[in-house]
């Protein structure tokens, strides 16, 4: 393949381990970014919109993430898996089978529209927030095959780009017509308008020409992989959207709007899991041959999430009523509850997210589907249940608990793959994690309660569990980080 074009050759397995650190620093800085600018963005629109204007938005978007996963039959996936050089062909053939499934469902919605808005209570005028979404669908689907492009070449920075790009775009123009008084409109048209600007980044920067052809032998081979790998991920985005998906169906807009904004908030941690497993997957299949060096990889992107986002996930419960109360206003106070079992929910990525992505790149993906199936019906039952019981804050205990037992359940699977030694990577980030979080919530209950001491109380946390882990790991740190560095210091210069 030495004269295959540029965007069919794969990345030398010698840049594999620096291009995944760089990936990871990418992404990271990605998130950095976006949970920055989305931070003034979502404390605006919680001020400016109604929790039922959320609830819409919650529900259509869920139509949109559905579709754009359903629509490539896991093709992309398996083209990530596979172990020779893509072909033109390939990228050709998926993105044909693509975009004429997603054109037939944009058809299908485009005439159920109505019966959709009536059965998620949407109200007047419901039906066009479905055919909109739908429309970001089709846009959002035509950047898979030049993502995969730049992913399967590890070029983080590049998928940066485009990812930080769109959400500013989204932000601006949800923000603008937020004040415009447009309600659900405002989030509508911002994706549309932020998946067009990302077709049109996407292709410039993976440098893919789009074309159609259909070649079976091109796509024989990826079946064995991208079916079972896409009934794992429809599986996985059921039980994720499940608070829109079901619950639009038997709650209001405006507690749906509550389930899925505290879900946002918790999330905004649960993210950085996110990040590692989307490096995680690609890097973890060119290791495979490498036991002791894979079991190595996934300890560190496990430890380097309960280093990071485990003790801001503790941070969000300690400090979640003040944040409610003096910064998204307190019309938002009947989403505390759900955001307490949230963040425990999403504290649970930081183990399951790595461990799902090195079954999966280990060709596992049967396994996890089973998984996956098993887990999504407890957590459909057991939410069903807990709603009767407590009502919509229902929903969120029970996803906290199904988690939990989905932790351990997929430890268990792992270990007879790779030897991880899990214990050691995480207990002293998550012991002084849990003791900083005791001292702060003591803090919250004797100081009085204002945003001064909001900041106070979080800047103190933050420092306080700086300075105690790297006075009990110092060590450990220090190896890593400067490991870390070595990997990403010619990122620099790209």
């Amino acid at each position: 393949m030495d004269d295959a074009p540029e965007h069919l050759k794969d990345v030398d397995p010698g840049l594999i381990g620096r291009r995944a650190s760089q990936g990871v620093m990418f992404l990271l800085l990605r998130y950095g970014g976006v949970q920055a600018a989305g931070l003034v963005a979502n404390i605006v629109l919680s001020r400016l919109l109604a929790p039922s204007a959320f609830g819409i938005y919650a529900i259509t978007l869920a139509l949109l993430v559905f579709f754009a996963w359903l629509s490539d039959f896991g093709l992309g996936a398996a083209l990530l898996q596979k172990q020779t050089p893509m072909t033109e062909s390939d990228l050709r053939s998926v993105f044909t089978v693509q975009q004429a499934v997603l054109i037939a469902l944009v058809v299908v919605v485009m005439l159920a529209a109505p019966t959709l808005s009536e059965a998620y209570h949407l109200g007047a005028g419901g039906d066009w927030y479905f055919r909109a979404m739908a429309v970001g669908a089709l846009l959002a689907s035509l950047k898979t095959v030049p993502n995969i492009v730049l992913e399967r070449k590890l070029l983080y920075g590049r998928l940066t780009v485009v990812e930080v790009s769109e959400v500013l775009i989204f932000q601006a123009v949800a923000v603008a017509l937020a004040f415009a008084r447009l309600g659900p409109w405002a989030f509508i048209w911002a994706v549309v308008v932020s998946k067009a600007a990302g077709v049109v980044l996407t292709f410039a920067l993976a440098r893919w020409r789009p074309g159609l052809g259909l070649e079976a032998t091109a796509l024989r081979g990826l079946w064995w992989f991208a079916v079972p790998f896409q009934l794992t991920w429809i599986t996985y985005l059921f039980r994720d959207y499940l608070i829109p998906i079901l619950g639009g169906l038997v709650l209001s807009t405006v507690q749906v709007g509550y389930l899925n904004w505290a879900f946002a908030l918790a999330g905004v941690p649960g993210q950085m899991a996110q990040v590692v497993g989307r490096v995680a997957f690609p890097s973890y299949s060119r290791l495979l041959e490498d036991r002791p060096r894979l079991a190595r990889a996934v300890d560190s992107s496990i430890r380097a999430l309960f280093v990071v986002a485990i003790p801001a996930h503790l941070a969000v419960i300690v400090l979640g009523r003040w944040l409610i109360l003096f910064v998204f206003s307190a019309k938002w106070l009947p989403a505390l509850v759900p955001l307490y079992f949230l963040s425990l929910y999403w504290a649970g990525t930081s183990i399951t997210t790595p461990l799902v992505s090195l079954l999966n790149a280990a060709g596992r993906v049967r396994a996890t589907l089973v998984l996956n199936i098993i887990w999504t019906i407890a957590q459909v039952g057991l939410s069903l249940v807990f709603l009767q019981w407590y009502g919509y804050v229902g929903i969120a205990v029970a996803f906290a608990i199904v988690r939990g037992l989905a932790v351990i359940v997929v430890i268990a699977m792992v270990l007879p793959v790779v030897p991880i030694r899990l214990g050691q990577a995480v207990a002293v980030p998550l012991a002084v994690a849990i003791g900083v979080s005791v001292a702060g919530y003591a803090a919250t209950l004797v100081l009085p309660a204002n945003l001064p001491d909001l900041v106070l109380v979080a800047v103190g946390m933050a420092a306080a569990y700086a300075a105690v882990l790297f006075a009990v790991d110092r060590r450990r740190l220090r190896v890593e980080i400067g490991s870390l560095m070595v990997q990403i210091q010619p990122a620099a210069n790209k």
